[in-house]
């Protein structure tokens, strides 16, 4: 009864909606159509007042002005009809005890007096100029436009009346319509609807509460004689299967009960059977246990230590992606845990079997770089058989045939299967062997070096093909321009002659290469115009030249590596007195790389032709660079380069 109560609630509602919404538009639209109506009566008449009022001057009888309007007054529905001076007094109505006085709907609205209409519920206020015509000149002035302005004022109370009978007559049929309809659709729904669902439901409530014969009985083949159909053909697989279950559960029931009989029997047999076995066995079992639980510790310590060491270099190695920089680490960090003295990291050549020592630790100079070392034994034994070695203190014989003085342990180094170096600890600082947890602690932090080099490898690679391409790009900027072709590769050189003269470390050398082969890269986002121009510069181009130094770092960024020379390239036309580009800072905030690329790249220029100027002498060169010191150049680095000229 309640779905019954919402779905007619809710259609009920819709229509109440649906018609009163129509019913609404309805009134509004007579409503309007109504007033549209009247307001044009009222402009007709006014039209027709006009005309009488003309013809009454025309003939001269303009005492008929009066009675014209008191004749069209007696009309009900018009409750003021005037002619008023355009000031708003009154000159005519069809009430004579009005004339002299003042309207009061009446206001000036523009220089003409056109009048809108007033428009509401109760009335239709409405306003009409007379022109002043020269048959009015006899009463009028004829300078003035307008000889008056007729005022009607129409009563809408009966139209309004009329709109209100409509109104009614719509509410009373909207309501009348939506009880009928209400009416019919519950009958309907109850037949149809309800009627068959309750049949469902109840035989859905007989059959939970256990009546497992009950039947649904709608009928038909719509959505309600499926259901039911649907609901009798379950509730027959149902009885089967609970018939079916109750026999199976009969037969389980009897075989439970044997076997939980013989199983008793079983377990009490062999429960006797290990309680003798127990009393035996106990004594035993607990020194056993004792001893394997303490060298269980003893081994899970070892394990846990072995495993936080391991995690620690891992993290150290993670942290480093220059090669050489990561080989030291690895080898230092991995001599230091293991307590050796020596350590060392040794890479394949091409040329079979000759190696390259790559760093060794722990004889007095560390940092060896790639030199040759001769073939010895267990080079042989690491390199060509893949496997790792382990040579005892006393073991006399293996440390003859290896070639080894003391104690070692080394490992193969393996890249994507290939042995590609190896891993040689000796030495052991408390004058004991290596054992064998360490050669497996060793390859296991050799199998996690690898993984750190060739990533950092695989970086290096990244960096030198980005680098490459970017050289290219240099290349080909130059060559398309006979001015300044070869000139990076000759700031290049003397950078390079200049920072060994100075005493820069191989680092600063290669980072001050770099910068030097890269440092006008940024003109590849200047027009070629502009650079190539024959003559001054103007104060616009001029401000495009000297934005190259930032576009070289733009197109450099991608790289972190090369974060040293992106800084050199920035800076490179800074000058010392705090007065270059782009940011204007001076003496030693310009970084040493930076400013030796200054007085590289301003000499190399003086010494060719550009598109503005013949080149200098190598004298008049040299003067115009002391010239600049102190001032656009760094004096010592002038001083410096010249020394090394010399």
């Amino acid at each position: 009864m309640v779905l019954k109560s919402k779905i007619i609630t809710v259609l009920t509602v819709v229509l109440l909606l649906t018609i009163g919404t129509s019913a609404a538009v309805v009134l509004r639209v007579q409503t309007k159509m109504l007033t549209d109506s009247k307001l044009k009566d009222v402009e007709v008449l006014s039209d027709l007042i006009e005309r009488s009022i003309t013809d009454a001057m025309e003939s001269g009888r303009t005492a008929n002005v009066q009675k014209i309007l008191e004749n069209i007054g007696k009309n009900q529905e018009i409750t003021t009809l005037r002619i008023l001076s355009t000031s708003g007094g009154i000159m005519k109505s069809k009430s004579p005890d009005e004339i002299g006085l003042k309207a009061k709907e009446y206001t000036l609205a523009n220089s003409d007096h056109q009048k809108q209409p007033i428009l509401n519920e109760e009335a239709i206020t409405y306003f009409k100029s007379i022109s002043n015509k020269p048959e009015c000149y006899g009463c009028h002035n004829k300078e003035v436009k307008t000889a008056g302005i007729i005022q009607i004022k129409y009563d809408m109370s009966r139209s309004k009346n009329d709109i209100m009978s409509i109104k009614r007559f719509l509410v009373f049929s909207n309501i009348l319509s939506v009880l009928a309809v209400a009416i019919i659709l519950s009958i309907m729904f109850s037949k149809l609807i309800l009627k068959p669902l309750k049949n469902v439901l109840s035989a859905m409530k007989e059959f939970e509460a256990g009546n497992w014969e009950a039947k649904a009985h709608a009928t038909g083949n719509d959505e309600l004689g499926v259901i039911s159909q649907a609901f009798n053909k379950m509730t027959d697989e149902v009885r089967g299967l609970h018939e079916k279950s109750l026999r199976k559960e009969k037969e389980l029931s009897k075989i439970k009960l044997d076997l939980d009989h013989k199983r008793k029997l079983e377990e009490l047999n062999a429960q006797l059977q290990f309680k003798v076995k127990e009393v035996e066995t106990a004594n035993k079992t607990v020194v056993t246990l004792s001893k394997e639980v303490k060298s269980k510790n003893v081994e899970l310590e070892k394990m846990v230590e072995r495993l936080r060491r391991i995690n620690d270099v891992g993290k150290m190695l993670s942290s480093i992606i220059e090669t050489d920089e990561l080989i030291k680490l690895i080898i230092k960090t991995t001599a230091e845990l293991l307590s050796a003295g020596r350590g060392a990291i040794y890479l394949k050549r091409n040329e079979k079997p000759s190696l390259t020592l790559k760093y060794h630790h722990g004889i007095g100079v560390e940092d060896f770089g790639d030199v040759a070392l001769d073939f010895k034994p267990i080079y042989s034994e690491l390199m060509d058989n893949g496997s790792p070695v382990i040579i005892h203190e006393k073991d006399s014989v293996k440390k003859t045939s290896y070639g080894i003085d003391n104690s070692a342990i080394g490992v193969p180094l393996k890249m994507k299967g290939q042995v590609i170096g190896a891993m040689l600890l000796e030495d052991k600082l408390d004058g004991a062997s290596f054992t064998d947890d360490e050669l497996e602690l060793l390859t296991t932090l050799a199998n996690q070096a690898m993984v750190s080099i060739e990533n950092a490898w695989l970086y290096e690679r990244v960096k030198n093909n980005y680098f490459a391409t970017i050289q290219s790009l240099v290349n080909a900027l130059e060559a398309n321009d006979r001015y300044t072709k070869g000139h990076s590769e000759r700031v290049r050189y003397l950078s390079v002659e200049l920072g060994k003269y100075i005493g820069l470390d191989y680092r600063e050398i290669e980072v001050l290469e770099h910068a030097a082969i890269l440092h006008d890269i940024g003109k590849i986002g200047i027009d070629s115009m502009v650079l190539h121009k024959e003559g001054k510069l103007t104060a616009n181009e001029y401000g495009l030249v000297k934005a190259h130094p930032l576009i070289g770092d733009e197109i450099l960024g991608p790289i972190d590596t090369l974060a040293g020379v992106r800084t050199t390239i920035i800076q490179h036309h800074e000058r010392y007195d705090g007065r270059g580009y782009p940011y204007g800072i001076p003496g030693d905030e310009i970084s040493l790389k930076a400013r030796i690329l200054a007085v590289i790249d301003t000499f190399d220029a003086m010494l060719t032709d550009r598109p503005y100027r013949r080149s200098l002498t190598l004298f008049r060169a040299k003067e115009e660079l002391k010239h600049g010191a102190g001032s656009q150049f760094d004096p010592y680095v002038v001083n410096a380069f010249l020394d090394m000229l010399e």
